[in-house]
């Protein structure tokens, strides 16, 4: 998980994925629906140990579409770190 605390940690908060994300736009942009929410409850669960249902909502709600891929300027893996994270959820028993 070092290597996608790693890759997250380069989000500037800029903002450029969200415009583009399906689920942002879907749930009235509600921050942890969008990839820079994503970005940020991955840093803090892995940094920090915080993970909560808003937190497993946030991450099994994207569609790994990668369109804010496309637009990230720091070149983010979002759809592979949620991936990654997901799995990780699965593996330390939080379960949706």
């Amino acid at each position: 998980m070092q290597e996608v605390l790693k890759d997250v940690s380069k989000c500037a908060f800029c903002g450029f994925c969200e415009w583009v994300c399906p689920t942002i736009i879907a749930s009235d942009n509600l921050r942890h629906y969008g990839p820079r929410g994503r970005v940020n409850l991955i840093y803090m669960a892995l940094k920090d140990g915080i993970i909560t249902e808003k937190t497993m909502e946030g991450i099994y709600t994207c569609l790994l579409c990668r369109a804010c891929e496309l637009q990230c300027p720091a070149g983010i893996k979002i759809a592979s770190d949620i991936r990654e994270f997901r799995k990780y959820l699965l593996e330390k028993g939080y379960v949706r």
